[in-house]
């Protein structure tokens, strides 16, 4: 989730090239990212767990899918 919503970078660069490679923990991933918008429901959904795991959900929400 982007606190900067569509002004970070990271999340402008996704929209303008959605090819990505990313990194959780010490493994890498090459993907696709996505911005999800919030009424859709899977971002409704993050939205309710990012509130009740990390207490705030105003960001924008991208998907990191891994190939």
């Amino acid at each position: 989730m982007s606190e900067g919503k569509e002004h970070a970078h990271w999340v402008q660069n996704i929209v303008h090239n959605p090819n990505i490679l990313f990194n959780v923990g010490t493994e890498s991933f090459a993907g696709t990212g996505n911005v999800i918008i919030s009424k859709d429901p899977p971002g409704v959904e993050t939205k309710k767990l990012m509130k009740s795991k990390y207490g705030w959900d105003s960001g924008l929400i991208v998907e990191l899918v891994p190939v």
